[in-house]
C-alpha cells in the first residue's frame, strides 16, 4: 500500500469510529452490538431482498460498464 491508501485506510476508521460514538456513545460496545443485532434480524425479508437486488444491479453494472473500459484502457496495439 502506498501511503495515500494508508492516510485514507485511516480516516475511514477514524470517522467509523467517530460515527459509532457518536450514535451510541462510550456504552458497552457487547450491548450495543446486541442491539444491532436484534434491529437486524427483525427486518422484513423484503428489506434484505430489495438491498440484495440494488447490490446486484450494481456488481452486473460493475462487470458490464466498468470492466470493459479498463481492459480496453489497458490492451497495448
Amino acid at each position: 500500500m502506498d501511503s495515500r491508501e494508508l492516510f485514507d485506510l485511516a480516516l475511514v476508521v477514524l470517522a467509523g469510529l467517530l460515527a459509532y460514538t457518536e450514535t451510541f456513545g462510550f456504552a458497552d460496545p457487547r450491548a450495543t452490538l446486541e442491539e444491532i443485532l436484534a434491529v437486524l434480524v427483525t427486518l422484513d425479508v423484503r428489506v434484505y431482498l430489495v438491498l440484495g437486488g440494488l447490490f446486484g444491479i450494481a456488481f452486473v453494472a460493475y462487470l458490464v460498464v466498468y470492466l470493459p473500459k479498463k481492459d480496453a484502457r489497458s490492451m497495448r496495439p
